[in-house]
């Protein structure tokens, strides 16, 4: 399956960096979304992430200039995908949404388009029920800010074919992308699971007085969590011994939190419209200008930190691709 021109629907915080990803990597990307404001702020917001990568061995101001020229913006969704060969819905974060999404794609693509969802968790069996055609249909789940974190998630369905999860990869790695293939159906892939599990325990320690936000914050970024680049938790295990986690875990599972719904601190914070940077409050104050600045600062970190694990071979692809066959759903769930 050759994959030369592309297009996504969705410009929004995921959508427009997945464009320039691929327009980076060189392939022709048509960008559309129904949002009128935030379609015309796309490429101004596409240009300023690789503002960020000037520099660096990411791009220089004539690659940027090139990144932004194979990126065409339409109102269309129709004229979005035609003559493509893949699709990425990157809308909202609506299973309803998604699925109405994925219905009208699906109605205006030639049967061999390759159709993605670019998700943080939703199942594919929850989303491929909108189509008539679940063969060519997988998820991916891009880590924000998608044009400078690695690893790609890739979830193919009960239904999708091999060919299509190796097109996929294949796409994945021309544009320089680690893909990691999730080789069950499960709400959150791998990395939400993980991610929200240390949210839990992050809540529930400053529910419980245990530390600040800012300390718990800082204990997590300059401790394990300094690491985590370079050694996973799973390598962690092994160097240190599982005879040690045993142990430790014997004692301290029981006590880690194990709330199945969100803590009665987020709770309250909600209710009473503190949702963190889009209300100014949130764990922190958020006056203005705070954002843009720790937003920066995470991406140009992020860009040293990568050019450093590529310069060191650390950027391997995981093992196994499409081989693994994935779980057929259960239908009592």
């Amino acid at each position: 399956m050759r994959i030369d021109k592309l297009a996504v629907i969705g410009a929004g915080t995921m959508g427009h960096g997945i464009a320039q990803v691929f327009a980076q990597a060189g392939l022709q990307v048509a960008l559309t979304d129904s949002n009128a404001k935030v379609r015309g702020s796309a490429l101004a917001r596409i240009e300023g992430n690789l503002d960020a990568c000037l520099g660096r061995s990411v791009t220089d101001r004539n690659g940027a200039l090139a990144v932004l020229e194979r990126i065409t913006v339409t109102p269309d969704l129709d004229e979005a995908v035609s003559a493509v060969d893949l699709v990425f819905e990157a809308v909202f974060e609506d299973l309803e949404l998604k699925r109405q999404v994925l219905r009208e794609i699906e109605a205006h693509c030639a049967p061999q388009v390759i159709l993605i969802s670019s998700t943080s968790g939703y199942r594919v069996r929850d989303l491929a029920v909108a189509l008539d055609h679940p063969e060519r249909f997988l998820a991916l789940h891009f880590w924000n800010p998608p044009y400078v974190v690695p690893v790609v998630e890739v979830m193919p369905g009960a239904h999708t074919l091999p060919e299509v999860v190796d097109a996929t990869f294949a796409l994945l790695q021309k544009a320089g992308k680690v893909p990691a293939l999730v080789r069950k159906d499960v709400p959150g892939y791998v990395g939400n699971r993980l991610q929200h599990a240390l949210r839990r325990e992050a809540i529930a320690l400053v529910a419980e007085g245990v530390a600040s936000p800012e300390d718990v914050d800082t204990i997590t970024r300059l401790s394990f969590g300094l690491r985590m680049p370079v050694v996973g938790p799973l390598e962690t295990v092994d160097l240190a011994g599982l005879d040690l986690t045993q142990a430790i875990q014997t004692y301290l599972l029981p006590d880690l939190d194990r709330s199945t719904a969100p803590k009665q601190l987020v709770r309250d914070k909600v209710g009473r419209g503190e949702l963190g940077v889009k209300t100014g409050e949130g764990f922190y104050e958020w006056p203005p200008g705070r954002a843009a600045r720790v937003i920066r600062r995470r991406d140009e970190a992020l860009l040293e930190m990568v050019e450093w694990l590529r310069g060191h071979d650390l950027l391997g692809a995981p093992s196994g691709q499409a081989e693994a066959p994935v779980e057929e759903p259960r239908h009592n769930e």
